[in-house]
């Protein structure tokens, strides 16, 4: 089980990794920073469940019992589920920034579309601005997916939770403690 030490370790190798990768301007070190990213994502997940742990089995049997939450409860049921979604949703910065890159490169490729892709300077050119807006929508897809993901939640426990989301809440907590994967 990851403890605060372990993600403090972890940090510095991640900013070694990504330091390196940046120096050396090439693909494997990016994977290995990439790698390093990963891992102090997944200790910073297991040190939140670690430290939620002992809170978590009274909210898991209240919800099995169809008792009601206290508002600390569902704070602490929205910070285990999705507070890293909200987290992230609040201090994203640059959703406008991409959406104006991409409404930028689509115009280019109109222009480009017009101009009747005769040379084939103009297709290789097409093929950069595609990779360039393929590079843009997954960040902008996983923005909205983080967003979408806090609102379901939202939804789902404002104010009486069915016995539906009670069970399937109950379940993915115990999943979640049990496991270091989820």
């Amino acid at each position: 089980m990851a403890t605060t030490p372990d993600v403090i370790s972890q940090i510095d190798q991640t900013l070694a990794a990504a330091e390196q990768s940046l120096k050396a301007e090439n693909s494997v070190a990016i994977q290995a920073a990439i790698a390093q990213v990963g891992q102090l994502d997944a200790q910073a997940r297991e040190t939140l469940q670690a430290r939620l742990n002992d809170h978590l089995w009274p909210v898991v049997a209240k919800l099995e019992n169809g008792d009601s939450l206290a508002a600390a409860e569902q704070d602490m049921l929205q910070t285990l589920l999705v507070g890293d979604a909200k987290s992230y949703v609040k201090n994203e910065d640059r959703v406008e920034i991409w959406k104006s890159e991409v409404e930028r490169l689509t115009e280019e490729i109109r222009r480009l579309q017009a101009s009747g892709l005769n040379e084939l300077s103009s297709l290789t050119r097409l093929q950069a601005l595609c990779r360039e807006v393929m590079r843009i929508l997954p960040d902008l897809a996983f923005f909205y997916e983080e967003k979408e993901r806090a609102r379901r939640f939202d939804e789902a426990v404002r104010g009486a939770i069915d016995r539906d989301t009670r069970r399937t809440l109950a379940n993915l907590i115990k999943e979640m403690l049990a496991s270091d994967k989820v």
